[in-house]
């Protein structure tokens, strides 16, 4: 059993982590939407009200696809979709970002 500065180092650590999560959970959301302007997705994709309708509406598409599915669309897009590019030249982390947050796009709230 751990001693009780251990515990603490443990405790301190864990607070400390979850204290965290909110602001890189932030973090990961202004980059993916700073990606997505930039990228040129509102183009095609309808997103918060504003965009395309080309594409499929980008504020509820968690509903339908997790973030598995979400990245190999990024890498290589339907081939029913002609117009969609194939984003396999971004690096990776920038891929997963996206991925990540447009599987949280789920229309439910917490």
């Amino acid at each position: 059993m751990p001693d009780s500065g251990s515990l603490r180092w443990i405790s301190s650590l864990l607070l400390f982590s979850l204290l965290l999560l909110p602001s890189v959970a932030g973090a990961d959301e202004a980059r993916a939407r700073r990606l997505l302007n930039a990228l040129g997705c509102k183009g095609c994709h309808l997103l918060d009200g504003q965009g395309g309708s080309v594409g499929p509406a980008l504020d509820q598409i968690g509903r339908r696809l997790d973030a598995a599915a979400l990245l190999q669309s990024l890498q290589r897009p339907p081939a029913e979709s002609n117009i969609m590019p194939a984003y396999d030249h971004l690096p990776e982390t920038e891929l997963k970002t996206l991925a990540d947050y447009l599987a949280g796009r789920s229309g439910k709230r917490p």
